[in-house]
């Protein structure tokens, strides 16, 4: 799979991928590289994501795509789980710097990474954790378009469920670079275009929101 060049990502992503290279380059691979204050909180994000493939028995396989992988914290999070035993994980980033450093991490056979704003393999579960919350200087009309340009490729990659996380406007806690949506505006966009088969988590609330998309 080719990877990607700035000149095949959106513009709007050079200042955002330029941030995360220069975190993980400060940081390694702390959660601090991801721009996240508390890792505690970031643990508990993959921990409800978790709850969609938890309780699926060994001799199911599946695979997932990370969808703004960073340095692989998703995969450490998941890699006892039953079903990715013996199954696959794909992670993309588009810091070139944040797959380096995945993949020095990781020689796990069931990981691959790939620099890339797009999941290119197809999987049957695909998340998403902080990737859209930081917009740098986009505007907000601009990263809300490319949000759900973006949810609608991840979708057409998803066979069985995506999950994936934002920040809430009811959030008290705002910074100019960051993205906040609207639950209600998010949910209305999934049901309308992806399926009617939506559900949130609000065990984050009122910082941030999470959603799953079910087949």
């Amino acid at each position: 799979m080719p990877e990607d060049t700035p000149g095949d990502m959106p513009p709007l992503l050079n200042s955002v991928a330029r941030t995360f290279s220069l975190g993980v380059k400060a940081f390694g691979a702390h959660h601090k590289a991801l721009a996240w204050h508390d890792a505690e909180r970031m643990q508990r994000r993959f921990d409800i994501f978790a709850g969609l493939i938890m309780d699926i028995p060994e001799d199911r396989p599946i695979s997932v795509n990370d969808h703004g992988c960073g340095y692989g914290a998703m995969f450490d999070s998941f890699r006892t789980l039953r079903a990715l035993r013996h199954g696959r994980y794909y992670g993309y980033d588009i810091s070139p710097e944040m797959i380096a450093e995945a993949r020095k991490r990781i020689r796990d056979p069931r990981a691959e990474f790939f620099v890339s704003h797009v999941a290119e393999n197809e999987a049957d579960y695909s998340f998403v954790s902080g990737t859209w919350n930081m917009k740098m200087w986009a505007t907000d009309a601009e990263w809300r378009d490319f949000v759900y340009e973006n949810l609608r490729d991840l979708w057409s990659q998803t066979r069985v469920a995506l999950g994936f996380n934002m920040l809430s406007i009811d959030n008290p806690y705002r910074e100019e670079t960051l993205y906040y949506a609207d639950p209600a505006h998010m949910l209305d966009f999934c049901r309308r275009e992806l399926t009617v088969n939506v559900r949130t988590v609000d065990r984050l609330e009122p910082r941030e929101f999470i959603v799953f998309l079910l087949r």
